[in-house]
């Protein structure tokens, strides 16, 4: 199916507004650098502090860290007065958008559970150039299962039964490590942590913040398979993926490598992530895709690996 470039939807930019300049287009692409850069390096400097070894040692996980990560384009989106609407920040159609990332979490087990299974079964390393091709392919599939249920998604008029779904799996590595007697502050701090901050965090920066800024700048001309998008879906995913690649660079620890093979299948990632949010409009549908779960996963592995 080929790329058709049309006119950008009502309520995107260029849908009755006037004609985005060229400068205009520079300065958004130049803010959302100097932002991304601002980040990584406050948190490169963050990581070297004792404040952060004590988050890691007693909470498994940098609260203040993620402060940092989200609360630098929050302060510019409230700085500038502009929508929060437009940057994701809404509870608009959640019983519809709360059923879409429940199905996209179901559908994140193809690269996430199943890849993590075959490069075990065919004893392949993960970080080796076959190991990342996988995974890559993984996701690839992926994404186009999730653009197909996307299409044929209908309206949800009840969500009380995804709401109660959500919790009880949220409550369940909580459960588990109750029943162990394996509860601790570092199992409960995980399962918050990778839902609120790192799910709906992180989606708030890259898909919200990134993505938003760069579809008002350029608009969103491209539709492909019922998609519209334009390069805030391409520049966002890209930066989510160097993002990924910087998590092996601390010199304060010595490490200075990038870690460009965790990049590529953060960048499919970051494509799965942002054709979700381009669908619903809001970040309720990636922020669960994003943060449920590595909730329910990350403290299960704690408890068993």
């Amino acid at each position: 199916m080929k790329a058709v470039v049309s006119e950008p939807s009502i309520g995107q930019p260029g849908a009755g507004r006037p004609v985005v300049s060229t400068r205009e287009r520079l300065l958004a692409l130049l803010e959302v650098i100097v932002v991304f850069a601002l980040i990584m390096t406050l948190l490169v400097v963050l990581r070297a502090t004792a404040v952060y070894q004590w988050e890691i040692e007693h909470l498994g996980w940098s609260y203040i860290g993620m402060l940092i990560y989200a609360g630098i384009p929050a302060v510019v989106v409230w700085l500038t007065r502009r929508s929060w609407a437009e940057y994701g920040v809404s509870s608009a159609d959640w019983r519809t958008n709360l059923d879409i990332g429940i199905k996209a979490t179901l559908v994140r087990c193809i690269p996430t559970l199943l890849g993590w299974w075959t490069v075990r079964l065919l004893m392949v390393d993960s970080d080796s150039l076959l190991g990342r091709a996988l995974d890559l392919l993984l996701w690839v599939i992926a994404l186009a299962l999730m653009v197909w249920l996307l299409n044929r998604q209908k309206p949800v008029k009840s969500g009380r039964a995804n709401v109660i779904l959500t919790i009880v799996l949220l409550l369940l590595p909580i459960a588990v490590a109750l029943a162990m007697g394996k509860l601790s502050v570092v199992i409960v701090s995980t399962v918050v942590w990778q839902f609120v901050f790192s799910g709906f965090g992180e989606e708030f920066v890259y898909r919200g913040y990134y993505q938003s800024r760069l579809n008002q700048a350029f608009g969103r001309p491209v539709r492909l398979f019922g998609i519209q998008f334009g390069a805030g879906l391409i520049v966002a995913s890209l930066l989510f993926g160097l993002n990924h690649a910087l998590n092996t660079y601390d010199p304060a620890t010595g490490l200075s490598s990038l870690a460009w093979g965790w990049a590529l299948g953060s960048f499919a990632a970051g494509l799965f992530f942002g054709v979700i949010r381009e669908r619903t409009s809001t970040l309720v549908a990636p922020g669960i895709a994003h943060g449920f779960l590595d909730a329910v996963g990350e403290p299960m592995i704690k408890l068993f690996f």
